[in-house]
């Protein structure tokens, strides 16, 4: 793929997408609002990992160029993918936060959550979906700028980001070898760029987006996930700033404190809070590369959910019922049971069909003078 010139890569995305088009939609009457929100709801919303109607409706009334209490910004969106006779085939929103009283030169480009129906995935669909929000959120920047809201670094250098970082943020379910779903996702993610704050100093949860009424039935339930960053441009840094790792938290929590109740959100905000605090002598916070496939798995074992629950978040509820599924048990008969789980996954995803093209860098060795391939 190196060889081919940079026209042939964008002739190549060009052709397989050439019949996709990426809708963003602006206003709940938008006329794919409801499938839309549908294809999101049925995937995240049984298990309270996605925010009601009647939240998102508003999100997309609200004026964007409206200050929030806590002084920022926020523009939350809901993109589209539809084929040339307009079926929809994916969905992904998200919300644009910034406040530059966190960091003056910091945007957060929240992935909230991404849905390909069956046959949209395996293309290039989900990437588009995936890096689409860059362009809303330079053009955010721009309006912003132009209406004296905020000062960029650079104004004149749009395809800079106009001086800004740019993060790119997913919360993600800890890596766990009994649910496939999990190393998709991590996988689809690692091969994108993104990292894992070290959850050692933060310990992140996703509030309980459930109905209010639900919660104060049921107590407050917020989710151990982990936060997934790409930091465009600087994605070969090993660690993160920890101003920086704090102003990402209160962003995210203060798009959350416009449809969950505060109550409910500040013991989560408090504990990362907390475990940044213990860094600000160090300055920094590790951030840990996600796999890409079956030779750098071992990438996953500080992610290992049962690690991560019973280090970072024990007694909690939703670490308690996924303790009492039996991997503890697991655990415990067998000392290696995450070594010998990582070595049948490495032999599954090694089993499948491999590309026509190798990397020359990573797989095979060249012999000019037999002109052949070896392998390692």
């Amino acid at each position: 793929m190196k060889d081919l010139y940079q026209q042939d890569l964008v002739e190549m995305i060009e052709r397989e997408t050439r019949n996709f088009q990426v809708w963003s939609i602006g206003f709940p009457s938008h006329p794919d609002f409801a499938e839309a929100y549908e294809l999101l709801w049925n995937e995240f919303g049984p298990h309270g990992g996605m925010e009601r109607i009647e939240a998102v409706k508003s999100f997309l009334l609200e004026d964007p160029y409206e200050p929030t209490p806590a002084g920022g910004y926020m523009r939350y969106f809901l993109l589209v993918a539809k084929d040339a006779e307009g079926r929809l085939l994916g969905a992904r929103d998200g919300v644009l936060l910034l406040n530059q009283s966190y960091d003056p030169d910091l945007l957060v480009v929240f992935l909230s959550h991404i849905v390909m129906k069956p046959e949209a995935r395996g293309t290039v669909l989900s990437y588009w979906l995936r890096i689409a929000p860059v362009e809303l959120a330079v053009q955010y920047l721009a309006d912003l700028q132009s209406m004296g809201k905020i000062k960029v670094p650079a104004p004149d250098q749009p395809a800079r980001y106009f001086g800004m970082q740019i993060d790119l943020a997913a919360e993600m379910e800890y890596f766990a070898p009994d649910d496939p779903i999990s190393l998709q996702r991590i996988l689809f993610y690692g091969r994108g760029g993104f990292d894992a704050i070290n959850p050692r100093y933060f310990p992140y949860r996703q509030p309980d987006f459930r109905d209010p009424e639900l919660i104060r039935t049921t107590g407050n339930q917020p989710v151990p996930f982990m936060m997934l960053l790409r930091r465009l441009g600087r994605e070969r840094q090993a660690a993160i700033p920890t101003e920086e790792a704090r102003a990402v938290m209160r962003l995210l929590y203060d798009d959350f404190a416009t449809h969950c109740s505060p109550e409910n959100l500040q013991d989560s905000l408090d504990a990362v809070l907390a475990r940044l605090g213990t860094r600000e002598s160090r300055g920094s916070i590790e951030l840990l590369p996600l796999p890409t496939g079956a030779r750098d798995l071992h990438r996953l074992r500080p992610l290992f959910r049962y690690t991560a629950f019973t280090r970072y978040y024990p007694g909690e509820p939703d670490t308690l019922a996924w303790l009492k599924s039996g991997v503890a048990e697991k655990v415990k008969a067998n000392p290696r049971y995450l070594d010998d789980e990582l070595t049948r996954i490495a032999e599954e995803l090694e089993s499948r069909p491999r590309y026509v093209y190798q990397s020359r860098e990573k797989d095979p060795e060249w012999t000019p003078k037999t002109a052949s391939w070896r392998r390692r």
